[in-house]
């Protein structure tokens, strides 16, 4: 051998021991995985009589579900579910999530962002036949009006509509205006945010959503306010909430759909969980001396699939 390939030979065999002896990179673990069981309305059980599913899960020390869970049939042992879940009670799924019958057939295959489908979402009957799905859009809340006194009055300075949603909701468009005593009338109609869905049936819950929202937003007041209205408001789906509202200083401290500070104006979607037959809109004037008008208009997207 000659010197020229002698010299990198034995680098060679004297690098062999040293990458030998290199640790190896320790194993990713994941918690263990513990198994919770419900009844047949997913409310949790230790109840054997009552036991209709169980979810199979890993939980870091918060008690946070890490990784995939996986949800099945009790007593049968049947995959249910499959996903990731970013909350529990209520269930927030996120990514592709996939569901199944009992009977071993796909019951939905799917993208969550937020607990919320997205376009590629696709569910089937027990016996494969592809469920297919069309949505309107309806008043669920004509355009209301409130009057709000000044915070230092003695009067009230908060408000709260309460509206009805009518069953098979997935999700409101509201469009809400705060503004001053002596500020000129607003003015709007959701016929045009209605339009704008006619023949979209076809279309994902979120996207008709965003569409009419897009529509009701190009809907310019008659006339802006000359002064921007101090306010503070919430969304909630909860009435002990909106009692709270109205027997604090318009203070809620439960969980909320939405929440806002100096947003006089705002036009926005919210997806809905499946069965909310009430919603509330909480509005405090926060001026010291000046009254003030609260207007807000909700639309419902009604969805029935066959």
């Amino acid at each position: 051998m000659t010197q020229r390939y002698f010299l990198p030979f034995l680098l060679l065999i004297i690098s062999l021991p040293a990458l030998a002896q290199r640790p190896k990179p320790a194993a990713v673990s994941l918690p263990p995985a513990d198994t919770v069981y419900f009844d047949r309305d997913w409310e949790r059980t230790e109840t054997l009589e009552e036991v209709s599913y169980a979810r199979i899960a890993h939980r870091d020390a918060t008690g946070k579900t890490v990784g995939t869970v996986r949800d099945y049939f009790y007593p049968s042992w049947k995959k249910q579910w499959e996903g990731k879940i970013a909350a529990e009670k209520p269930d927030k799924p996120m990514g592709l999530c996939c569901g199944w019958h009992e009977n071993g057939q796909v019951s939905f295959r799917g993208t969550y962002i937020n607990g919320v489908q997205q376009a590629d979402f696709r569910s089937w009957q027990p016996d494969g036949r592809e469920i297919k799905c069309a949505a309107r859009l309806m008043e669920a809340l004509p355009l209301s009006t409130a009057a709000i006194h000044c915070s230092n009055c003695m009067h009230s300075s908060r408000t709260v509509f309460t509206v009805d949603i009518p069953a098979g909701t997935v999700g409101v468009v509201y469009k809400l205006d705060v503004r001053d005593e002596g500020q000129p009338p607003v003015s709007w109609s959701t016929a045009l945010a209605m339009a704008a869905v006619v023949g979209s049936g076809g279309s994902a819950a979120p996207a008709l959503l965003g569409t009419a929202a897009s529509a009701l937003t190009r809907q310019g007041n008659s006339a802006p306010p000359t002064v921007s209205t101090k306010c503070h408001w919430y969304v909630t789906l909860d009435p002990a909430a909106a009692n709270q509202f109205m027997a604090t200083k318009g203070t809620i401290t439960s969980a909320c759909l939405r929440a806002a500070a100096n947003t006089p104006k705002e036009t926005r979607p919210i997806t809905l969980p499946p069965g909310t037959r009430q919603l509330f809109v909480c509005v405090n004037n926060d001026n010291y001396t000046t009254d003030a008008t609260a207007t807000l208009s909700v639309s419902a997207l009604v969805q029935a699939c066959k």
